[in-house]
């Protein structure tokens, strides 16, 4: 390790020629104790102590690396074609291990088990880690000159480290990715970064001149023009914002329901990105995660399916509001009018993620998890706009968060035949939805058990699976219809029975206790897999990826049904809260704005600190994260929802301004 301290491509075999000879001089200048070798030597990560706690990603010094520039005395080496020596920062990845025949060894295998946090993710250099991190791959800091490449720091590491451990029963492999190295150089702005800056602007600027013009008042002659203009207005959109008024017919607990998961899946995914991060104590962390309790991040697809129900609910209450009125559907504008509502804010992310949060920061690791993303959005975001970028893996999806976005649009595709069978023909529409219901738990448990998937982050996942059940099961409509389907039944079941149908108090007492419980088992049921003695087991794996949206999706249905006929009680007062609205109507921008916030963060880090639980809900992050979603609230989704509503006026009979029709509207807004 004293050796890989100084470690350069010093070597006779490396082939760049350039680069070996600036890395002598290095070496010859370090010896003499000059500066500039000093600060390179300085800048490369060192072997630290906690190895045993885990500490064992070092980045070294990243700024003081990229600072070191050193002008050669071109009469002393008139030998060389450049005379300049700058730093180079790269952040090699390792693999380490023990051989198989040692394992025996009761203290090699702690110590091995220590160093690497006991892995809870289990990764290798070659896995993609710009979504998932490589937890139990080693990160390390070279600062070597720019001449040299990744290709000859990556072959100079793997011939010194053969060399040291030839006798030792240490197993190792070395990946140093172009990607991951860095010099001192100001990106170039591109025509896409001034095309996306300049349309900013001028949002801003109709922002700003909407809002200026905005009196407060509307009169019925005002000009078109005038009202688009006024939509921007950020007076007027930020009562909306802040309306908290009950709607007649407003399915109130829907609000608390979305908020409470919005709020679960920001700190589970705060809890992803925290694996990126290196800390001094990562064995202590991987020790919290370990606890029994840490099941309620580990089923966090229940948390997505949440939305999915609420989205299959909103999208059948629509519809059958249209067909009660309009006896048909006009599906031509229900697709328009979806695309519409969820477009704006999705590419107004997409520009920001893909031509300005490039240039916006630094670091050891903003290669891997902003400019990565940017990289694939360049090449891949007409998929997400299309909404089919779910068919194409994680592996070089434009924001891969957004997946749900292409699941919910296709769903929502085939939901108006649906509807419509159900309103026409009830008994084939019911048999639709259970006939489709169980080929989804049929084709989820099939692909789990024969694929060896997971839904469930069980301690020990490797990344590969990750990968493997997102691009087979997770992002797939087929499979994720389930809770769709339940939402729609559930919105069509109140709609046939209120108010005509009453429960007695035993009733309503074991509807309670039957859904709660189910909704425990889905939510807490696999807890022995947060344990690191748990072995993975496909029989495991497949029952829960089949019966837990059939488990949440009951629970959900049953407190929607309840509230909706009064019988919710205490809970279903509390989810109603008028204060939820408010959070409801910037949710969709909190979905998209939270991973380039974690994303920035990781990329910036530049040291390992100390892990701490509290930082699963970090008050400056989330704050970064609410205030970044009231933005786009305010200038992107609520004016374009506006704008939509002016330029196409809807149907007088479904979105009229009257006390019954304003759930409708709240539909189209919400959903």
């Amino acid at each position: 390790m004293t050796r890989l301290q100084v470690l350069v491509p010093s070597s006779p075999t490396t082939a760049n020629e350039l680069c070996r000879i600036h890395s002598e001089i290095f070496l010859e200048r370090l010896q003499r104790f000059d500066m500039w070798a000093l600060k390179m030597f300085d800048s490369s990560a060192k072997l630290p102590a906690g190895l045993l706690n885990g500490n064992v990603n070092q980045y070294g010094d990243f700024d003081q690396c990229l600072d070191v520039a050193e002008d050669l005395d071109p009469v002393v080496y008139s030998h060389l074609e450049d005379h300049h020596i700058a730093g180079k920062f790269c952040l090699a990845h390792l693999d380490m291990g023990v051989r198989s025949t040692t394992r025996s060894n009761p203290i090699l295998k702690e110590v091995d088990d220590l160093v690497h946090a006991h892995r809870p993710i289990i990764s290798t250099v070659n896995d993609p880690g710009h979504r998932i991190a490589r937890f139990s791959t080693v990160s390390w800091g070279f600062c070597v000159p720019v001449s040299c490449s990744a290709e000859d720091l990556e072959k100079s590491l793997i011939e010194s480290l053969e060399t040291l451990l030839k006798d030792t029963p240490v197993t190792l492999s070395v990946k140093v990715d172009p990607d991951m190295c860095y010099v001192k150089d100001l990106q170039p702005i591109t025509a896409g970064t001034k095309v996306t800056v300049a349309l900013f602007i001028f949002i801003l600027g109709l922002v700003g001149f909407g809002t200026w013009i905005d009196t407060g008042q509307r009169s019925p002659k005002e000009a078109k023009t005038v009202r688009l203009l006024k939509a921007f207005s950020l007076k007027k959109n930020f009562r909306t914002l802040l309306k908290t008024e009950n709607v007649s017919n407003d399915f109130a607990c829907l609000h608390g329901i979305r908020t409470l998961n919005a709020v679960a899946l920001i700190v589970f995914h705060k809890s992803v990105a925290l694996y990126f991060n290196p800390y001094v104590n990562r064995t202590y962390m991987a020790e919290t995660f370990s606890k029994s309790w840490s099941v309620i991040g580990r089923t966090s697809i229940i948390y997505t399916d949440s939305f999915i129900f609420i989205s299959g609910f909103l999208t059948s209450h629509s519809l059958l509001a249209e067909l009660d009125s309009n006896k048909k559907i006009n599906i031509c504008r229900k697709y328009f009018s979806r695309y519409m509502r969820i477009t704006p804010n999705l590419v107004a992310v997409i520009l920001f993620c893909t031509h300005i949060l490039n240039h916006l920061g630094s670091g050891p690791q903003w290669n891997l998890v902003v400019k990565r993303h940017s990289d694939f959005c360049q090449r891949n975001m007409w998929r997400n706009l299309l909404y089919i970028h779910n068919y194409f893996g994680f592996e070089d999806m434009c924001l891969t968060h957004t997946h749900q976005l292409a699941v919910d649009m296709q769903l929502y595709v085939v939901t108006p035949i649906l509807v419509y069978v159900l309103w026409s023909r009830r008994w084939l529409g019911l048999s639709t939805v259970v006939l489709t219901c169980t080929v989804s738990s049929i084709l989820r448990y099939a692909v789990t058990y024969d694929r060896k998937l997971s839904t469930v982050v069980y301690f020990g996942t490797p990344v590969s699976q990750f990968f493997d059940t997102a691009r087979l099961s997770y992002s797939l409509p087929t499979h994720r219809a389930s809770m769709y389907l339940f939402g729609v039944a559930v919105r069509y079941l109140i709609h046939e029975t209120k108010p005509k149908f009453s429960l007695n108090k035993i009733q309503i007492l074991t509807g309670w206790i039957v859904s709660g419980a189910m909704g425990l088992l889905a939510m807490c049921g696999p807890y022995h897999m947060s344990f690191p003695s748990y072995r993975y087991s496909p029989q495991e794996a497949a029952l829960y990826s089949a019966l837990s949206p059939i488990l949440w999706g009951a629970f959900l249905g049953w407190l929607t049904f309840a509230e909706s006929m009064g019988y919710s009680g205490i809970l279903g007062r509390a989810l109603s809260w008028k204060g939820f609205a408010v959070f409801a109507r910037i949710s969709y921008s909190v979905y998209l704005t939270q991973f380039p916030i974690f994303f920035y963060n990781v990329g910036t880090r530049r040291t390992a600190t100390s892990y701490s639980p509290h930082l699963l809900f970090e008050v400056g992050e989330v704050a970064s994260i609410i205030l970044a979603s009231i933005l786009l609230t305010l200038v992107i989704d609520l004016p374009f929802q506006e704008v939509k509503k002016i330029l196409w006026k809807e149907e007088p009979r479904i979105f009229q301004e009257t006390k019954e029709s304003k759930s409708q509207e709240y539909v189209t807004e919400s959903n």
